[in-house]
């Protein structure tokens, strides 16, 4: 249960809650701030648990009142210059626009560059956006790879913005990707259900994480079959970072040119066959409008740069 005022957020817990980390809790609550926003906060003694500050290591117990404040300033510190960048815009309506992202472009500015981003040409394309997650990331609910291309829905306004993150959140907007991937399938349908954290080795990669990672969930299908490879539909049941990737990989069928999670066989089929990103596409996105409760199907057709590498191999 929360509250919600100008500047902050108060929750009081229930039973299935006690014993969780306060930090993980509001991460799981407060989805529009990220986790390290979060543990600044608790940090800076805004996050108070039954009226004293806590650690991020704070357990809860059933019942505990915990009082954030300064949400305003964590989610809108950086300023972000609209450009005129060019977009594909698949649908547009008061509440929503649809936009098949191209492969290179990224999602969100981070680390420093605020520039040359799908949230730059957002700025620079509609008027209304939400600034739930801050000016850095207007509109943005979900996220592409850079080198992944296709399908995003953005949010206009804060409304929407809460409904499609719990959408997503209940699964009940489906996504599905196009990926070619290394090696021949035993089966034609499959389920990956594997935990995905932060790699202990190198931590700009995700890995499989059995103890520390979060619940994370592939399904695939075989659409086609080649000598090393296979072009799949994959469905991703979560959101993690690099999911499909890591999954794919972990299960010794990386996606073809990927350069972070391939192998020397995937990476010699690439060239091959002259692909020069990782073959990874957000195709179609289904789901019921927020609002008007229609439903929606998109799909976006696979760029020349996967379409003309697949024909070759298909040609083979």
């Amino acid at each position: 249960m929360s509250k919600k005022d100008a500047d902050g957020r108060t929750f009081l817990t229930d039973p299935a809650q006690a014993g969780q980390r306060v930090d993980k809790f509001l991460s799981e609550n407060l989805r529009h701030i990220s986790r390290s926003r979060i543990q600044k906060l608790i940090g800076e003694e805004k996050v108070l648990v039954n009226g004293s500050a806590v650690s991020k290591h704070h357990r809860l117990s059933q019942g505990d009142s915990i009082e954030v404040s300064g949400l305003d300033e964590a989610a809108g510190q950086a300023h972000i210059d609209p450009e005129a960048i060019d977009l594909n815009i698949i649908h547009e309506d008061e509440n929503i626009a649809v936009i098949s992202k191209e492969a290179g472009m990224v999602t969100h500015p981070a680390s420093g560059n605020n520039s040359h981003t799908l949230v730059n040409a957002l700025l620079y394309h509609f008027k209304d956006l939400s600034r739930l997650s801050g000016e850095e990331r207007a509109g943005i609910v979900h996220r592409l790879d850079k080198d992944t291309s296709g399908l995003l829905v953005a949010a206009k306004n804060e409304k929407v913005h809460y409904l499609l993150s719990d959408m997503f959140k209940e699964r009940t907007i489906k996504k599905t990707y196009i990926a070619l991937a290394e090696g021949v399938f035993e089966e034609e349908k499959g389920k990956i259900d594997l935990p995905i954290g932060r790699s202990r080795i190198d931590r700009r990669k995700m890995s499989v994480s059995i103890d520390a990672g979060r619940k994370s969930i592939t399904h695939f299908e075989v659409k086609e079959e080649f000598r090393q490879a296979a072009l799949l539909h994959v469905y991703p049941m979560t959101g993690r970072t690099h999911q499909i990737r890591v999954h794919l990989s972990y299960i010794d069928h990386p996606i073809i040119c990927d350069e972070v999670y391939g192998n020397r066989h995937s990476a010699r089929l690439a060239k091959r066959i002259g692909l020069k990103r990782q073959f990874l596409h957000a195709w179609r996105l289904e789901f019921v409008h927020p609002i008007t409760k229609k439903k929606m199907e998109f799909e976006d057709p696979l760029p020349e740069d996967l379409s003309v590498p697949l024909k070759k191999l298909q040609g083979e």
